[in-house]
């Protein structure tokens, strides 16, 4: 029987539509499931935060102790439009999930169509579902919790107005529109700091000057056509407006605004081999792999499958940079642009010295446009890939679905949640774990301020980390939620706090006075 290349393409397509919707509803039905185990503190606080913005009526509020950027073109725009209709936390957090993964499929078929608008279709529906699909606790960061939406849609949007930009048949009018549009974004883009030049606007200029090499080696450096690749100016454009925002970033918001701007990051003295070994271990927990388990179990299998992605990743990206040359220039450009913007990411961490899985991810997503460029392969060594590439998406992915629905790190805080929903409590004071969350799982019952232990004087101090600057003063008795293993041996109780509970992991003393307490811990500030 004759293989019917058609045939297998549509079957493709209708699987991949099928995949998509089945996983962005299985992702929103596994949060709505797993809702107590499945937040931290983090994830609680971008729903607090987006919460003040609306009731400030805000976009941004300078009434917060930001983490580690400032976020402008980021999830607070849905989850604060959001709460403008609903103060379920846990609506706004799933629709928000929902929105921002449409938003972000929409930046990947943007990216698309910038590359292939006539074959766009079919290699957005062959991939999209390999995005939304949670491989590991990294991805989660991306999909489910949506704080990594934000920079990879970034990328997709900015290499998508480039591969525009570069094309012979665009109109001048159209390409100043693509540079103005572009530049503004960029702008916008990197207000928030240095993120967005890094996995977006310095790896475009450096793919635009490698298409240049390129060329000029296929011409063998004849003087006469030193000309720049079509949209390199533009990139550079683009690249001096991200440096624009980043810029005002350090030298004006971050006088206005409380947040961490990384501008202490540095080369170190020595570079320490271990940076490294950690940066391709964050490598393998961005494919899958989840630490011990027995070599075989479901665990082992998928531990296996994610060292083997790893190399796979590493070796496919030496591979493509070696013969990237015999590409066309398109083709030359998303490769590039993936390939540079993975690896400029992978040398900071390692020079810095400083990495975590997630942001490795951020770097790692892109990739998937190459399963979108197979095109160039024979027919059916592109569908044995994608099936090969399916399966092992699909297993990885299922183990973390089980992880995630088997999770049980917030259980010890259920007795903790049991006594705020049983009382009177509107406000509180925690160590950062049971913080935010708090006010989370309570559906804003309870607002939260954050302290940690000092233990040079054994005492409590304010924490100035995801919180609001301001705050109410309240005349009645409060809680104060510390975690054991974060204060044990660090504080003294004073004479007025009650013990209303003490668990394995936690004590609640009930305190009088909220004057008296946050002057105890004003007392302490360094």
């Amino acid at each position: 029987m004759k293989w019917n290349r058609e045939q297998t393409e549509k079957y493709f397509v209708l699987f991949g539509k099928i995949m998509l919707v089945a996983a962005i509803v299985f992702n929103a039905w596994l949060t709505h499931k797993c809702y107590f185990n499945f937040l931290l503190s983090d994830d609680a606080s971008e729903l607090v935060y987006s919460r003040l913005l609306a009731r400030e009526g805000s976009i941004i509020s300078s009434n917060w102790y930001g983490s580690t950027e400032l976020e402008i073109l980021n999830t607070q725009l849905i989850y604060s439009l959001l709460f403008h209709f609903t103060s379920n936390f846990q609506v706004v957090r799933i629709v928000g999930q929902v929105i921002l993964t449409l938003i972000f499929l929409a930046s990947y078929l943007f990216c698309l169509r910038g590359i292939d608008p006539g074959k766009a279709g079919e290699r957005f529906w062959k991939t999209a579902f390999l995005l939304v699909i949670p491989i590991s606790d990294a991805w989660i960061f991306l999909i489910m919790k949506a704080y990594y939406i934000p920079a990879v849609a970034v990328s997709f949007v900015g290499l998508g107005l480039a591969c525009r930009i570069r094309k012979e048949e665009v109109s001048k009018k159209r390409k100043l529109v693509l540079l103005v549009i572009g530049c503004i974004f960029a702008f916008v883009a990197c207000l928030e700091g240095l993120r967005h030049i890094q996995l977006t606007y310095l790896p475009l200029v450096l793919s635009f000057v490698w298409i240049w090499w390129n060329l000029q080696e296929e011409n063998g450096w004849t003087g006469k056509k030193l000309l720049l690749p079509r949209g390199t100016i533009a990139s550079v454009c683009w690249l001096v407006s991200g440096m624009a925002g980043y810029l005002v970033n350090v030298l004006l918001l971050s006088k206005i605004y409380q947040y961490d701007t990384h501008q202490d990051a540095a080369f170190q003295d020595q570079l320490p081999m271990e940076s490294i070994q950690n940066t391709f271990n964050a490598l393998l927990q961005v494919t899958g792999y989840s630490g011990w388990k027995e070599l075989v179990s479901g665990g082992g299998i998928c531990n296996a499958l994610a060292i083997v992605f790893a190399v796979v990743i590493i070796v496919g990206l030496l591979r493509i940079a070696v013969k990237i040359r015999t590409r066309k220039t398109g083709e030359q450009l998303v490769s590039a642009f993936v390939i540079l913007s993975f690896l400029l990411s992978m040398f900071i961490y390692i020079s810095v010295d400083d990495v975590q899985a997630r942001w490795v991810m951020a770097g790692v997503a892109p990739m998937v446009l190459f399963l979108a460029l197979l095109e160039r392969l024979p027919a059916l060594k592109q569908y044995v890939l994608l099936f090969v590439c399916y399966g092992t998406i699909m297993i990885l992915g299922a183990h973390e679905y089980k992880a995630i629905y088997t999770n049980d790190h917030n259980e010890e805080l259920k007795p903790v949640y049991d006594l705020l929903m049983d009382s009177d409590y509107t406000f509180g004071y925690a160590t950062f774990r049971a913080g935010n969350l708090m006010t989370e799982l309570t559906d804003g019952k309870v607002d939260m301020r954050i302290v940690q232990a000092y233990s040079t004087n054994h005492k409590l101090k304010n924490r100035h980390w995801l919180t609001p600057i301001e705050f109410e003063y309240h005349e009645e008795a409060f809680p104060l939620i510390l975690e054991k293993k974060r204060t044990e041996d660090t504080f003294d109780p004073q004479d007025d706090w009650k013990l209303i509970l003490d668990t394995e992991a936690y004590w609640v003393y009930e305190i009088p006075d909220q004057r008296a307490f946050q002057e105890y811990l004003d007392k302490v500030e360094l």
